[in-house]
């Protein structure tokens, strides 16, 4: 039985060591570690029986980054056997079909691997192509809010054996949208349409459910976003032979010989898309010439004609942080959050950014802590 690999005692509790990461403070986590053992035995029943129902999702709304995000969160429960399920069957059967320049949620990726990778290609096309090459930025409207379940669940269907697809298929019926409050012409059309979660009108009717969106907070949606959008990847990588072209979950890049090329890629990518219902944000995608300044998560890169790199950190970047700080410092003289917290939170964000080419702006958001912190050294 596949599910074997989800249900193993070893793997559940190395899944809960994960998934309490950062909440082992909450009452029903430590809850569930006081009778870990009995927890995972019960857990391993349900899954060998059948009867394993995940518990109602926890929906909220949260700001980060200056973006308003819609979070399911899942019962501790329930996480652990979604981090065991995702660990042990999902990111294993799914990362060989994925690019190597696929660089989201995957361990020994992230972030800095994908602004690496970025770097990396961008010097090599200027080297390859010249200054006559052209850079793509992608973005996608609303990504996870409008993957398709059907669309996703056949994809999966490739890698996974049945019972570990039946297993996936109940969790995406937890990410199902009531949306009995539209109109018939809206209920039909609506998986052409841009969903967003966050204008979502809330109703619980059961009378007209969307198979489309799924939940952040949710293990198993995260593989699913970075798998969803694999077959733009490979016409892009494999069938176009693109060497320098890169995703980071909803964000794109591909630099190509000259701004024709790039003009008459654009149309191709944008069919694969409304076959998979993603839809292309047009504010936010562009064309840019390799000369000039090109934003790549949250990060401004200019090339010289010596073919080094000029890296800016964006300045929404530091505003956000300045508002942040004063909500440390109200929190600090409330007695809610000490100095040294404080501290550790400003130097783990400074050490992030202090290898960029922002350095009077960092110089300045120091003198600015220590306004507000007179505490500091």
């Amino acid at each position: 039985m596949a599910l074997q690999d989800i249900y193993n005692a070893n793997n559940l509790y190395n899944a809960f060591l994960k998934a309490k990461q950062g909440t082992d403070w909450k009452p029903n986590v430590q809850k569930y570690e006081a009778n870990v053992l009995l927890n995972i035995y019960k857990t391993q029943q349900e899954i060998k029986s059948g009867t394993y129902i995940p518990k109602p999702l926890n929906t909220f709304v949260l700001s980060e980054r200056g973006h308003s995000r819609l979070i399911k969160s899942q019962n501790i429960y329930d996480r652990v056997i979604q981090r065991s399920f995702n660990d042990n069957v999902l990111v294993s059967k799914t990362r060989p079909m994925l690019i190597y320049d696929n660089g989201a949620s995957l361990k020994g990726k992230g972030l800095s691997f994908s602004r690496k990778r970025f770097e990396i290609h961008l010097r090599k096309a200027y080297q390859e192509y010249g200054d006559g090459a052209y850079v793509i930025i992608m973005d996608y409207t609303k990504y996870y809010d409008n993957v398709r379940h059907e669309e996703s669940l056949s994809q999966f269907s490739k890698v996974l054996q049945p019972d570990e697809l039946d297993f996936l298929k109940r969790t995406f019926k937890e990410f199902e949208v009531d949306v009995s409050y539209m109109t018939d012409d809206e209920y039909a059309n609506c998986m052409d349409n841009v969903f967003n979660a966050l204008e979502y009108k809330e109703c619980n009717e059961g009378l007209k459910f969307m198979r489309k969106s799924i939940g952040i907070g949710n293990q198993s949606s995260q593989i699913a976003g970075v798998y969803y959008a694999t077959s733009i990847d490979n016409y892009c990588k494999t069938v176009r032979g693109i060497k320098y072209y890169g995703r980071y979950m909803d964000d794109t890049y591909i630099i190509m010989r000259s701004k024709k090329e790039a003009q008459e890629l654009l149309p191709e990518i944008m069919r694969i898309c409304a076959s998979l219902g993603i839809f292309i944000n047009p504010k936010k995608t562009r064309v840019c010439k390799i000369t000039s300044w090109i934003p790549w998560l949250k990060i401004n890169y200019k090339i010289k004609n010596s073919g080094g790199l000029v890296r800016k950190v964006h300045s929404k970047t530091f505003t956000r942080e300045r508002c942040k700080l004063r909500q440390f410092r109200r929190l600090y003289q409330e007695g809610r959050m000490s100095f040294d917290k404080v501290l550790h939170n400003y130097l783990s964000w400074r050490g992030t950014y202090r290898k960029y080419d922002s350095k009077k702006k960092l110089y300045k958001m120091d003198k600015y802590f220590q306004e507000l912190f007179k505490e500091a050294k």
